[in-house]
């Protein structure tokens, strides 16, 4: 049994630099204890991006499909799951959502 994915090479592309924003969107706000949190968020609204993209194939029915990718759904997924990778990873290391200003 072959698996195929329907996402071709721009639409990964697309994924990949979406991903980036999101990652480095999320790094910005409030208060963020390494310099890796960004990464992380990245990687989690790709596979979030990707995952409801191509196996949530309810949400194909509404909203453009562009060289594959579904992009209601991969914004949907991915900003869902990076908003929660985001929030796990700053409660384990102890950062915020808000800047802490020192007195």
């Amino acid at each position: 049994m072959e698996i195929t994915y329907e996402v071709g090479v721009l639409a990964v592309g697309a994924l990949v630099l979406g991903a980036l924003v999101v990652g480095l969107l999320a790094q910005s706000i409030g208060d963020v204890r390494t310099g890796y949190d960004w990464i992380v968020t990245g990687i989690a609204a790709f596979v979030g991006g990707f995952v409801a993209s191509e196996y949530i194939v309810a949400w194909r029915t509404f909203g453009p499909v562009w060289d594959g990718l579904a992009i209601v759904p991969a914004l949907i997924g991915g900003v869902v799951v990076a908003i929660v990778v985001d929030a796990i990873v700053r409660y384990l290391n102890q950062g915020s959502y808000t800047r802490h200003v020192p007195v």
